[in-house]
Formats: structure tokens, sequence, C-alpha cells
């Protein structure tokens, strides 16, 4: 065997088992090694820590193992600059798996999973601390009305989205958007996605009649040139889809009636938004500057999806540094 491939690590339980009964035979550390195909020092190490006085026991050294390892995440993992991180990420909407997924580009070195970051949560909840209140989700209560009625029937010349080019699904392309409304007591959002940099745009609008939401889809998409196909829901707003596809030369088709899925998208994004204005809120008095700020937030806001990066660095190929 090329012993310049064996280094030490811990043995899994199958290997545990496979030294207990080895160790029946009274071999050597080394013969015990070469079979486990693993370097001495993990043998030696091995019985150090888990022989015990009642000798070597496979179920009682695997747990043993795994409550180590808990301890030492727990002790160490954990310093005053991942504090700092991690509060400044959830300060500005990224969930712990944003945070944990831009560490690992930035800070590879210094890098904690999600699950890390949730346990130092909710040590600090224990302590009287307020960090658990930072959380997307803490507080969220579900929506209990029924279904809206689909406005299927309201929109001419509707392309159902199983006429949609098969690229589209794939996420391989830039310029494919999904398109939605946000309801407001006095006014309401128009939010625009793109499918595969999660790249958003948002415009207010005082109403949801078919023009004026035409008119700011339209405004929206001379921001960003070069759209090829645009998904909506079946809302009676978009009637007017016809006038939007003059205007930027998008492709426009309808998902199914109650399948959201099918803009899972732009579906996950409104619900980032909701996060600070939330439903029935009245949003007549958002100013644009407001509503440029939340775009940034999002726009800047890691994602696992990409890897760790943000919509607008997979958009414009640039990256930044967010946390470093």
């Amino acid at each position: 065997m090329n012993t310049q491939t064996k280094h030490y690590k811990q043995l899994t339980l199958g290997q545990r088992y496979q030294l207990y009964a080895l160790l029946q035979h009274h071999l050597s550390q080394q013969a015990m090694a070469d079979t486990l195909g693993v370097d001495k020092s993990t043998i030696s190490r091995e019985l150090s820590k888990n022989g015990g006085r009642s000798g070597y026991c496979p179920e009682a050294a695997q747990q043993n193992a795994f409550q180590r390892k808990r301890a030492a995440c727990k002790s160490s993992k954990v310093d005053e600059q991942h504090r700092q991180i991690i509060e400044r990420g959830l300060r500005l909407g990224w969930s712990p798996e944003n945070i944990s997924c831009r560490m690992k580009l930035e800070l590879p070195e210094k890098a904690i999973s999600h699950t890390s970051i949730y346990r130092m949560v909710k040590d600090d909840k224990t302590g009287g601390g307020r960090l658990h209140q930072l959380l997307p989700r803490f507080g969220k209560t579900r929506w209990k009305g029924g279904k809206r009625k689909a406005g299927r029937s309201l929109i001419p010349d509707r392309r159902d989205i199983t006429e949609r080019p098969e690229v589209v699904g794939q996420r391989a392309r830039l310029g494919d958007w999904e398109g939605d409304t946000v309801y407001g007591q006095d006014a309401h959002l128009v939010t625009l996605v793109d499918r595969k940099s999660r790249l958003t745009l948002i415009g207010k609008v005082k109403d949801k009649q078919a023009e004026t939401v035409a008119k700011k889809m339209v405004e929206l998409m001379k921001r960003v040139p070069g759209a090829k196909t645009i998904t909506l829901d079946n809302g009676g707003e978009f009637a007017m889809h016809k006038a939007v596809t003059k205007a930027s030369n998008a492709d426009i088709f309808f998902a199914k009636p109650y399948a959201s899925y099918q803009r899972g998208t732009n579906e996950n994004t409104n619900g980032i938004i909701r996060r600070t204005w939330p439903k029935k809120m009245a949003m007549g008095a958002l100013t644009k500057q407001e509503i440029s700020d939340m775009e940034l937030i999002i726009n800047t806001m890691p994602r696992k999806v990409l890897g760790g990066l943000t919509p607008l660095e997979v958009y414009t190929g640039i990256s930044v540094a967010l946390i470093a």
C-alpha cells in the first residue's frame, strides 16, 4: 500500500467495528492500520482516546467522538469576528444560509455552517439576547385567506407556459424574467426577477389597472435591455401584456392558475420584500429612495442557490467584498 496517501483521520463506525474484531486477534497497531487502510497514528489515537479500562467498544467510541466534535464546534468555531459578521448579516435581512455561503467565498478559513449560526443565535437567545428577532422568518404568520380568483379569462391572447422555450426552465441565460404585483392598502408594487441571476426590479403603482401596470413594467424593462421572456401569473392587471412585449421585445407567457411554483423565483423574492413591508401595509408613502434601497438590499444579498454570490454579481459578472 502507498503510505504517502495515508494520514490521520477519524474512523467511521464501520471501521471501528473492524478495529474491534482485529483487536481480538492481538495484531500490532501497524498491521491493523494496514488492514483498515489508515495511518498507524490513527489507530494509536483511537485506542488512546477511546480504549478505556473495560476495553475498546465501537459504539462508545463513536459516541465519544461525536461528543468531542460537538463540544469543539461550540467552544472554538464561533468567535467575536463571527458574531460581528452574523449580526451584520442578519440586520441586512440575510438568512444563516446566506451568511454561511458568503463566508465560504470571502473568508473560507473562517467559514462556519448555517447550523452553527443557528446554534449561536439560540445560545444568544438563552442568554437574553435578541439576535433571534433578526432572523428573516421570526414571527412570520401565514395568510389564512382563500385562493384568489385567477384572471385567466381576462387576459386576451394569453400564451400558456407550456409554449415557453425549454431553455427558460434551465436558467442558463440572463434575460428570462418573472413578474408579479405586491399588494398594498393604497398602492402596490410591480416586481420583476431575472430567473438566472435573481436580479430584482421594483416599481410602485397607484393602482392595479392593466394600463398602469403595463406602463410600469415597460419602465422597469428599459433599465435592463436584452429581455427575452417574462413569465407572469394570471392576474387581470397583466391584461395589457402585448404593450409590454411591443416595448421590450420580450415574449410573455402565463403560468398555470394556482401554480405559483412555476414562478417560484418571483414568489420567493416577494417574500423577502414582505419581511419589511408586510401585508395590509399602506405603501402609498413609500419613496423612490426607499424602493431603491429595497432593490439594493435584495440584489446584494448572498444566495445559497447562487453559491454565495449576490444577484448583482451574477448579473454583472463583477464580484465585490461584502464581509471581508
